[in-house]
């Protein structure tokens, strides 16, 4: 999946949320590589009184924007390569 077109997604639906400020943005970098692919860090930052609304509110969007946008969902594959013989 295209790692930058889904970080960019994010971004811009994470910021539309109710208490998801506007200063400092919506952060979304890599944080690690895994055999999935890149593990995504996601900050949209918010008063301490919506931390756990902004928290749930955040990961259903994330995962509705992903699927609406076509995005795979993550799944461990692992090549197998025989020898003949």
């Amino acid at each position: 999946a295209d790692h930058v077109a889904a970080m960019q997604l994010l971004r811009a639906r994470l910021a539309t949320l109710p208490h998801v400020l506007a200063e400092p943005g919506v952060e979304v970098e890599i944080l690690e590589f895994n055999l999935v692919g890149p593990v995504l860090a996601v900050r949209p930052f918010c008063h301490n009184d919506h931390y756990w609304q902004v928290y749930f509110d955040g990961n259903r969007e994330m995962r509705e924007a992903l699927a609406q946008a076509g995005f795979p969902a993550p799944m461990p594959a692992q090549l197998m390569i025989t020898q003949p013989g």
